[in-house]
């Protein structure tokens, strides 16, 4: 995703890692295993994405 202002590229990074950060406490709390380790997965891949914004 780009920004479509400078200086948004921020915000967007912002806001990945508040979804990692909501991602990684659901993880735990999950029933099945694989879900648990989607969970993880998908937060590690929205702080990468979040890393590469800024």
């Amino acid at each position: 995703m780009r920004a479509a202002k400078p200086g948004e590229e921020l915000g967007t990074a912002a806001w990945r890692v508040a979804i990692a950060e909501a991602l990684e406490a659901l993880a735990p709390l999950l029933l099945f295993a694989e879900d648990r380790e989607r969970a993880a997965a998908e937060a590690r891949a929205s702080r990468a994405e979040a890393a590469g914004l800024r």
